[in-house]
């Protein structure tokens, strides 16, 4: 709803050097909340007292400028419209006083870094938001580097010259028997194990894949799996030590949290 009137510019004045009443204060700034016009035009005086204040020095006024100034008033003043206009020229005086008050006061300085502060936030905003929306891309360009990282890793090791590789079969040859395949690098222990063909196991029970180590040494677990609608499943880099130099690979079907130690039979085995 727009207001029916609208503040004074000398009271808006007042207003912005802080001199008015607090009743006067209280009214004034239940209006401005509300009026867009009066809001706006002491936003400039506001900025205007601001400039002026940064460029003034401080200066006393002379000792009884005041009062000369009223006796002056009230002998130019004609009878019927002296009080108006000492009405007039008081507010005038007590308006400068006020703003010379206001000028060595702290208020100017508050102004000038408001002002001041609003302004870089102004500049600011834009290079603000643009940083807000790179630092909410960060986690997602994060996973996609370290997605790069692995596929480069696993590319790397595929094309590797320094590899084992040993495919693995069910003891009865039959029409689309289950198969694996695993490629080795004893060196830095990593393994890369694919699979086809695969019946699904019992409930409550996944496969687990295991390094026979040549040395004769107990069975290294390699990775838990279970495979897809088609057969098929993968171990991708499970967590061998290097060094381990691998006598032949083993599948055994265990419970679904994995075993220490290889349960018979040995489903899928080769060397």
């Amino acid at each position: 709803m727009r207001e029916a009137f609208h503040i004074p510019e000398e009271d808006l004045i007042q207003y912005a050097l802080g001199t008015l009443k607090d009743t006067q204060m209280s009214q004034f700034t239940a209006h401005i909340s509300l009026c867009n016009e009066c809001r706006g035009q002491l936003a400039n005086f506001q900025v205007e007292l601001a400039s002026f204040a940064a460029v003034q020095p401080r200066e006393e006024l002379p000792a009884g400028a005041r009062d000369r100034f009223l006796a002056r008033l009230s002998s130019n003043a004609a009878p019927e419209s002296k009080f108006v206009q000492m009405r007039n020229k008081s507010k005038a005086f007590n308006a400068v006083r006020s703003f010379q008050q206001w000028l060595e006061s702290p208020v100017p300085f508050r102004i000038v870094s408001g002002a001041l502060a609003a302004a870089l936030l102004y500049v600011g905003y834009d290079d603000l938001s643009h940083i807000h929306q790179i630092r909410q891309m960060q986690p997602e360009m994060a996973r996609f580097e370290r997605q790069a990282a692995a596929l480069t890793d696993l590319q790397d090791f595929l094309r590797g010259t320094n590899t084992q590789q040993v495919s693995l079969h069910d003891r009865p040859q039959i029409n689309k028997a289950p198969e694996g395949h695993a490629i080795y690098s004893a060196s830095n222990g990593k393994l890369v194990f694919t699979a086809s063909n695969l019946p699904q196991p019992p409930a409550g029970k996944a496969y687990e894949l295991w390094v026979l180590p040549a040395a004769g040494t107990s069975p290294i677990p390699a990775g838990v799996f279970k495979p897809d609608l088609e057969g098929n499943a993968a171990v991708i880099f499970p967590q061998i030590p290097p060094n381990v130099v691998a006598g032949g690979f083993g599948v055994t079907v265990e419970d679904e949290a994995g075993a220490t130690k290889p349960t018979l039979p040995i489903v899928l085995s080769g060397q």
